[in-house]
């Protein structure tokens, strides 16, 4: 780990990365207790954390254009990735793939682009820019945010959710090549091949049925396409994309377990005035599953997020409808969730945002009648800071 910091360090003194950004969130997260699904009472949580902590290095070598982006800090992956996304427990673990959060390389060729490295993903919208850079106080479940915790014990009792997400997340970066295109300065088009979401092999065991799973290392790819147009002068921009992928499971011993993922992506930004913003989101994950129990697994979210700024002061208002679906009724359930908060920039040149929130998220409707719908509340309290440090 040190070894790279240094690396990073070292391309940051390099006249070839002239633009050096560190963006950094804070947050102080206080989450009452709250019974969870199987009616049992989760205590609460104080907490200091810091959501996102990461160096940006760009710049350009030759001809080639070079991005990259270096994670300061890791969280438990098991529990998503941030407080604002309703985890509680941070973890110190980093590895290689942690840290690099994207690193490529691109050749401009007329109105082409074509990139290739460790690529951020078209897929999650406008969503997952704003979760990524610590600009949002609720995730989606599609976008990999989550609930409360709940985990069934017992002998012959299925574990139906050891954290309450999404059955068909949308992918995080990964390594590929890409070529864009652009129609027109208002119109553009990508296409990204990367590896499979589930790349690398590792096995996981489960107690409680006594079997374990391989997975299978890099059998396929990850394909999308990507369209992001504005019109009427940008007060309307659309961003839509359509991926597809494979994330083939073994299990020891048996045969290879097939699964063809898509993922369906629609956004829309709507900017009637210069101060406010609302965006209107939908996405569609499913999961086509050969030589399983399991045939078919789905993920929807539909979010609505508005943004206004008065003199400084930010309102966000921010909505969410999601289910889960499946052919296993004890992988089913809906989630509502809203977050209300208020950003404070004092002065428009400086790097500092303030920012207080308010976060409700209630899992409803399982399809375990044994469960009962359960409501998580938190409040954030922070700061985010991004600055030019070539400056």
């Amino acid at each position: 780990m040190k070894k790279l910091l240094v690396i990073a360090a070292t391309l940051a003194a390099s006249s070839a990365f002239a633009g050096v950004k560190l963006e950094v969130r804070s947050d102080y997260v206080n989450t009452p207790d709250y019974d969870n699904a199987a009616g049992q009472t989760t205590g609460g949580t104080s907490m200091f954390a810091p959501s996102v902590a990461r160096l940006y290095l760009n710049g350009n070598v030759g001809d080639a254009v070079v991005e990259s982006a270096w994670n300061l800090r890791s969280f438990t992956p098991e529990f998503a990735t941030s407080p604002y996304t309703g985890t509680s427990d941070l973890s110190k673990t980093m590895t290689v793939d942690k840290f690099v959060d994207h690193l490529w390389a691109g050749k401009a060729m007329g109105q082409w682009m074509f990139k290739a490295g460790k690529l951020e993903a078209n897929t999650g919208g406008f969503e997952y820019q704003k979760s990524l850079h610590g600009d949002t106080y609720l995730v989606s479940m599609a976008n990999r945010g989550v609930g409360g915790s709940f985990l069934a014990t017992g002998a012959g009792v299925d574990p139906v959710f050891a954290q309450t997400g999404a059955l068909v997340a949308n992918p995080e970066n990964s390594s590929g090549i890409s070529a864009a295109y652009s129609l027109t300065e208002n119109h553009k088009f990508e296409a990204q091949i990367t590896n499979q979401v589930n790349s690398g092999s590792w096995t996981d065991y489960d107690a409680l049925n006594g079997t374990a799973n391989v997975r299978a290392s890099d059998r396929g790819h990850t394909y999308g396409l990507n369209y992001l147009g504005s019109f009427m002068e940008k007060m309307l921009i659309l961003n839509v994309n359509y991926t597809a992928g494979t994330a083939d499971v073994a299990p020891l011993g048996g045969a290879m377990t097939g699964q063809e993922l898509t993922w369906l992506a629609a956004s829309l930004r709507v900017n009637p005035m210069t101060d406010l913003t609302i965006d209107l989101e939908y996405f569609d994950n499913k999961n086509k599953q050969t030589g399983g129990a399991v045939d078919e697994l789905k993920t929807t979210s539909t979010i609505v997020e508005a943004r206004y700024n008065i003199n400084g002061w930010v309102p966000v208002l921010k909505y969410e409808m999601s289910e889960n679906k499946s052919d296993d009724a004890d992988d089913q359930f809906k989630r509502t969730a809203f977050a209300a908060g208020v950003e404070f920039v004092p002065k428009a040149d400086e790097a500092f945002r303030y920012h207080v929130a308010y976060t409700s998220i209630k899992d409803k409707d399982f399809g375990n009648a044994a469960l009962k719908d359960m409501t998580k509340d938190m409040i954030v309290v922070g700061f985010k800071y991004t600055g030019d440090m070539a400056k």
